[in-house]
C-alpha cells in the first residue's frame, strides 16, 4: 500500500513496515492513496471495497492531491458531487468524471442532490470546510430527516479553533444516529477530524478494530507488520 511521497519521510521504509488493519475487497490493487490522512482507505475498509458507491464532497478542493474521493472514483468506480466555493479550484476538475460546482456549501439543495445522484443514501460524506464554523453551518443545512449516509468524514479543526465546534458538530450527529468510530484523529499530533459510521448500514462488529480516541491517523488504518 503506497501513499503521496510528499506526505510521510522515508517512504519506502514505511511502505514495506506497514500493513491494512482491515483488508478490503480490492485492496492488493491500490497502489496509493491521495486523501490527506487516509479517509479514502478508511471508507473502503469501512465498506469492505465497496463498487459503484456514492459520494458527496463538500469542500473538495483540488482534485487528486489531498483529495477524499478520488482514488474512491478512479478505482472503485464511485460516484457523487463535489463542492467548492473557490472557482480556480473547481477549474482544475476538468479530468474527474464526478460533476464539481464552485457552490457555497452552506446553502445546498439537497432535494436537487438526491434528485440527481438518483438516491437519499450516499455512502460517504466528506465535510472539510474552512474555517471550522462553516463546516459547522454546512453540517446543520443537511437534512438527516431526507437524506442519510453510512460513513461520514468530518473535519473540525479544533487543534487551531477550539473545541466548539467539534462538540456541536458531535451533538447533531448523535442526534442523528451516527455513531463515532475514531474521536480527534489526530494529523502531526493535531486533533482535526472526527469519524463515524451509521449503524443502519455498517457493522461495529466488522468494524471496530478501527476504533481509536485522539490516535494518529495513520496508526487508525495501518499497523506495523510485524
Amino acid at each position: 500500500m503506497k501513499t503521496i511521497r510528499n506526505r510521510i519521510d522515508n517512504f519506502e521504509e514505511w511502505n514495506k513496515s506497514k500493513k491494512l488493519v482491515l483488508d478490503f475487497l480490492g485492496h492488493e490493487n491500490v497502489n496509493e492513496f491521495y486523501s490527506q490522512a487516509a479517509q479514502d482507505i478508511f471508507v473502503l475498509s469501512c465498506l469492505n471495497g465497496k463498487r459503484n458507491g456514492t459520494f458527496l464532497d463538500l469542500g473538495c478542493a483540488w482534485p487528486q492531491a489531498i483529495n477524499n474521493t478520488f482514488l474512491l472514483e478512479k478505482e472503485f468506480g464511485w460516484n457523487g458531487l463535489s463542492f467548492e466555493i473557490d472557482k480556480s479550484l473547481i477549474d482544475l476538475w476538468d479530468n474527474r468524471k464526478t460533476v464539481s460546482l464552485c457552490q457555497d456549501c452552506r446553502y445546498l439543495d439537497f432535494e436537487w442532490i438526491i434528485k440527481t445522484l438518483g438516491t437519499s443514501h450516499i455512502d460517504y460524506l466528506s465535510l472539510d470546510l474552512h474555517p471550522s464554523d462553516v463546516t459547522l453551518q454546512c453540517l446543520k443545512s443537511i437534512p438527516f430527516g431526507k437524506i442519510n449516509f453510512s460513513i461520514i468524514t468530518f473535519e473540525h479543526d479544533c487543534y487551531r479553533d477550539g473545541d466548539y465546534c467539534k462538540l456541536q458538530s458531535r451533538k447533531i450527529f448523535e442526534n442523528n444516529n451516527y455513531k463515532m468510530i475514531c474521536d480527534d484523529v489526530n494529523y502531526k499530533n493535531r486533533s482535526f477530524e472526527d469519524w463515524y459510521y451509521n449503524p443502519k448500514f455498517v457493522s461495529y462488529d466488522k468494524i471496530k478494530n478501527l476504533k481509536s480516541n485522539y490516535k494518529e491517523w495513520e496508526d487508525i488504518v495501518f499497523e506495523p507488520l510485524n
